[in-house]
């Protein structure tokens, strides 16, 4: 049976390679850069990609394809602009910066959190004046939770119909501290006392930032990335959305974001909030789990 399901997403992979590039089509619009996959449906969904990643990875260009060409639903794949210009416009196409590692850490971190925001914030109205009546905003691990903070402001909005936030939990402060000590030695709490003292464009000298070793990175992306924010977890910005269906996704094998089921615990009887946990999936969602991704995803769309 393994040995089949191997063999079965090794040639729905190649068909997928194949298929999405004609049916992916480069955006450049107020700026920003994305990638929109074409279909006839009346409900559009943008799907965001995660932690210093980019909108060509691929659980994102994979969930792209199988939402558009399976299902007829048209996505639309936001490149975040972390303020670098080579993650933009006809650059994405070529730029080995952006595409030639998942993570960008060879860039100039000037960028902050909330900054996805914004940008999201284009990309809705961008697909508003395209005509869309209905958007499914959504967002794999960060990005979901940059997605959540999003929707909590935005709940109101009557074009924006749900969200779907796919391997994206809490971010806990503690966690964060104790994790930074024993990456770097350091305190975080002093760094970040010390920083807020600082303009927020100036580059401050830190051994990591994210993922990144040895970073060029602002005060003010440091401390927009470490201060202690509530917002930045996604079940905080659930608690607050209302008349909306929320689609939280889990995988059973996440060691990236585990147990997820027990982050939202705490809202657990929010009416218009599901999670639903995929046996076996990882953060990725590799193998054929992103089929199931898409299945839900798909359920949401025709419930509302």
């Amino acid at each position: 049976m393994k040995i089949l399901k191997l063999v079965l997403f090794l040639c729905i992979t190649a068909f997928l390679n194949v298929t999405t590039v004609s049916a992916q089509t480069l955006i450049s619009h107020k700026g920003l850069a994305g990638d929109f996959y074409e279909a006839d449906g009346e409900v559009a969904v943008i799907l965001l990609h995660g932690t210093l990643a980019h909108n060509r990875m691929e659980i994102i260009k994979t969930l792209a394809a199988l939402l558009s060409e399976d299902y007829g639903y048209p996505v639309l794949t936001p490149n975040l602009s972390l303020n670098d210009k080579n993650r933009m416009g006809d650059n994405i196409q070529t730029s080995t910066k952006s595409y030639a590692t998942l993570t960008a850490c060879d860039i100039d971190h000037t960028h902050k959190y909330e900054d996805a925001l914004t940008e999201l914030g284009v990309w809705v109205e961008y697909l508003k004046a395209e005509g869309f009546k209905k958007i499914i905003v959504a967002g794999h691990s960060r990005g979901g939770r940059q997605v959540s903070a999003f929707l909590a402001r935005h709940f109101s909005d009557p074009a924006i119909a749900g969200g779907v936030l796919i391997a994206s939990g809490m971010s806990r402060n503690e966690r964060n501290i104790e994790n930074y000590r024993k990456d770097t030695g350091l305190d975080l709490r002093k760094l970040l006392s010390k920083f807020s003292k600082l303009p927020d464009n100036e580059y401050v000298n830190v051994p990591k930032f994210i993922y990144c070793e040895k970073p060029r990175v602002t005060a003010g992306a440091f401390i927009s990335e470490y201060a202690d924010n509530p917002s930045h977890s996604t079940p905080y910005n659930v608690a607050k959305i209302q008349n909306m269906p929320i689609l939280v996704i889990g995988g059973s094998e996440d060691t990236v974001v585990p147990n997820i089921e027990a982050d939202f615990e705490t809202i657990s009887g929010q009416s218009n909030l599901k999670v639903e946990i995929i046996e076996g999936a990882d953060h990725f969602f590799r193998d054929l789990y992103a089929d199931d991704v898409a299945t839900m995803i798909v359920d949401l769309i025709e419930s509302i």
